[in-house]
């Protein structure tokens, strides 16, 4: 956001800072291209139309030179430049834009018109008054937009003056098109553009933040929740009853790691381990809900829906996923002075349990409350380090295609039966 304090210092149209005028041109040139693109399709099949239109009104002699112009220069160029600007994400859009608008203005100016004398002065003004006004319509920068006006209307006020010297053209008709022509290029079409860009300027940096505060707003909320409310979904903001896989994951012995390494230490740790998890749960479409120091609740089949199957076969890829990358990140804990490979235990339960935003107007959460949830917490805490643990629940949806292995059946707390585990093999 220094990009947008440096703006309104500086001016409407002054440069960010190097990385942010980066950003900037790189967003300027994906919204530039299709519409520039549109544009250099259009004009290639006026000038496919130009050519026979004006051999019949040239110089025998030069109708030659009309067709080479049209046909066999600016219809190429034109032809490949669509077929460049139309590609995904093409760079140097504005410079290709640019060098078009300079080729076919030189064209008409130079070569096309002069080949049709008895063509009425007004005609030229129209003319270049209409290629001078392309540059701000198909929003070029600001500062293009000025070289290219002033280049226009140079090439226009001497091209006008040879023809006033040899004699051609010279009568008041051709002053008032000139001046027209001069006022429209110069100040118009810079103005236009002028304008264009400031606001540009100012919508970059609105999207930036909105950018940016959804990126805050994902680290306090689940990403699959934001999304469905910047959607206009409010169904998560009403509790749902809804059968899902509960996962629960802390590791082994963190309180005793923490104790051992200092108060900046323990934030890097944790940090980076519920960073890699958040990620891992995601990718195997889970809905990570709450940390707990280590701990981690994350729900499969909720907000988005699966079937409980998927949702116990998505949830057992996290887990197995986890306890495979677990070791590899802890090795670099040991700057911190970390000495052994971390261990995680992880339970999965499914049941129903009731979804949704639960707090107050001022704070809230998206989870999930139930007895289903307390036995996947339990299930969690009675599985070995480096161990997953299924509930019969969570089993019996994947036992045809998960081998496991019966652990017998456990009393925990707050659950007044049996509750059957199996560790996949």
């Amino acid at each position: 956001m220094n990009g947008a304090v440096s703006a309104a210092r500086r001016g409407p149209l002054s440069r960010f800072d190097t990385v942010v005028e980066t950003e900037y041109r790189a967003w300027f040139e994906q919204r530039f291209a299709p519409l520039a693109a549109a544009l250099t399709l259009i004009s290639a099949l006026c000038w496919i139309a130009n050519a026979p239109l004006a051999s019949q009104f040239a110089d025998s002699d030069k109708v030659v030179l009309v067709y080479i112009v049209c046909w066999g220069v600016n219809l190429p160029a034109l032809v490949i430049s669509t077929w460049y600007l139309r590609r995904p994400e093409p760079r140097r859009a504005v410079a290709v834009a640019f060098a078009l608008l300079v080729l076919t203005t030189l064209d008409m100016t130079s070569v096309i018109m002069p080949t049709v004398p008895d063509l009425d002065p007004i005609a030229y003004a129209v003319a270049a008054i209409f290629f001078g006004l392309l540059a701000p319509l198909i929003q070029l920068p600001f500062r293009a937009t000025v070289v290219f006006a002033v280049l226009v209307t140079a090439v226009g006020v001497v091209g006008t003056l040879r023809a006033s010297g040899a004699g051609e053209v010279a009568n008041s008709t051709l002053t008032f098109a000139l001046g027209l022509t001069v006022v429209s290029i110069s100040l118009v079409g810079p103005a236009l553009a002028f304008t264009n860009e400031r606001d540009l300027r100012v919508r970059f940096l609105d999207e930036m933040t909105i950018a940016h505060q959804r990126t805050l707003i994902r680290r306090y909320a689940p990403s699959s929740v934001v999304s469905r409310i910047e959607h206009g979904d409010t169904t998560v903001d009403h509790p749902q009853r809804r059968k899902v896989t509960v996962f629960f994951s802390d590791v082994v012995g963190f309180t005793a790691l923490a104790d051992r390494v200092d108060p900046e230490a323990l934030a890097d740790i944790v940090n980076d381990y519920l960073g890699e998890l958040s990620e891992l749960i995601e990718r195997h479409g889970g809905t990570l809900n709450e940390f707990a120091g280590d701990g981690v609740m994350a729900i499969f089949g909720a907000p988005d829906e699966l079937e409980p199957a998927d949702q116990v076969l998505r949830a057992l890829a996290a887990a197995q996923e986890l306890q495979h990358s677990l070791p590899t990140w802890s090795r670099s804990w040991y700057q911190h002075g970390i000495i052994e490979d971390a261990q995680a235990r992880v339970g999965i339960n499914t049941g129903t349990v009731s979804v949704g935003t639960f707090g107050s107007k001022i704070r809230a959460t998206y989870t999930g409350i139930g007895l289903q949830t307390n036995i996947a917490a339990r299930v969690q805490a009675e599985a070995p380090p480096g161990g997953i643990l299924l509930s019969n629940t969570s089993w019996h949806l994947v036992n045809d295609t998960v081998t496991c292995q019966p652990r017998g059946e456990v009393m925990v707390k707050g659950v007044h039966f049996p509750i059957g585990l199996y560790s996949p093999l």
